[in-house]
Order: C-alpha cells, then sequence, then structure tokens
C-alpha cells in the first residue's frame, strides 16, 4: 500500500474533509474511486467528491454524512494499492522505491542507507544516515543522482565538495 494522504479535519457539516497531500502525483486523488485507511486493505471508503485548495484536497466520503462523521476520520492515513500508482519514466521512482537502499559515490564508495525523502519547495532531498550515525541531505537532482537501482538496491550519487559535512 502507498500513503497519498492524511485526514487533517472535518470542513464544513456535510461531512468533508481537509486532507494534506503526501505524493508527487496530487491528481491521484481526482482518479481514485476508493481509499483505504490501513495499510492491510482492510477498511475501503469510497470518494464521492474531490476538490483541490491551495496544497491541500478536500474529499467528500460516499457514506461521511456529517461533521461528526467526518470527525472520526482526523489524522488517519489514506492509501491506495501499489497498482493504483501512476507509470513512470525510466529515470524517475516513487518515494517508497528508495528508502531502505545504499547510497553510494560515483566510485562505489559507501555513504550510507537513505532513510527517508523529504520534499521541500526547490526539490526532494535524500535523507542519508552514514555509518556514523551522522546524517546527510543530498538533493535529489540529476546533476547529483546519477543512478537508480532499485533491483540492486543502490543509488549512485555525485559526491561535489561540501555535499556530506
Amino acid at each position: 500500500m502507498y500513503l497519498i494522504g492524511k485526514v487533517l479535519k472535518p470542513q464544513g457539516i456535510k461531512g468533508e474533509v481537509k486532507t494534506e497531500i503526501i505524493t508527487s502525483f496530487p491528481e491521484h486523488f481526482e482518479e481514485l474511486s476508493e481509499v483505504f485507511l490501513d495499510e492491510d486493505a482492510n477498511i475501503a471508503i469510497e470518494i464521492e467528491k474531490t476538490r483541490f485548495a491551495k496544497n491541500f484536497v478536500y474529499i467528500k466520503f460516499r457514506n461521511i454524512q456529517s461533521r461528526n462523521e467526518a470527525e472520526k476520520l482526523r489524522n488517519k492515513n489514506l492509501y491506495i494499492p501499489e497498482s493504483e500508482l501512476f507509470p513512470l519514466e525510466d529515470d524517475e521512482f516513487y518515494h517508497h522505491q528508495i528508502i531502505g537502499l545504499d547510497a553510494v559515490s560515483e566510485q562505489g564508495d559507501y555513504i550510507g542507507k537513505i532513510t527517508d525523502v523529504e520534499t521541500y519547495p526547490e526539490n526532494d532531498m535524500l535523507i542519508i544516515k552514514s555509518k556514523d550515525k551522522m546524517t546527510h541531505l543530498v538533493p535529489v537532482v540529476k546533476e547529483l543522482i546519477k543512478d537508480v537501482d532499485i533491483e540492486s538496491q543502490i543509488v549512485t550519487i555525485k559526491v561535489i565538495d561540501g555535499l556530506l559535512g
């Protein structure tokens, strides 16, 4: 399952919820007929309509008719099956695909393990934890990310002066 959003709070009195978008592809919300409230795909909830405002999506779920019912969804994560993800180009990847991979230099030297990917206005950042427990932030830009090999579980990074502290 893939995390695409988090319900923040009810919006209005008719059961709509304000949702934080946690995906690089907000348009997922326009295409979906349902989402899941747990990673095990046990609890599905049907989407009636969506609308976007600023960096949020407002969702009206089919069987949620009041603010009180919507309140029960507060802080719930919204998931979709991996099969619902949009196909990517060869040089693209989803964040969840690279978390846990090893980061190495172009010379093959081990840098550390990718523990997270954070989204910033300019570009995403790889969070890499080295063997000595140092945390490094590496911008996800073509000039630095030279190769992402999901099968081999290796991300190759061009190390420039000052990048790793």
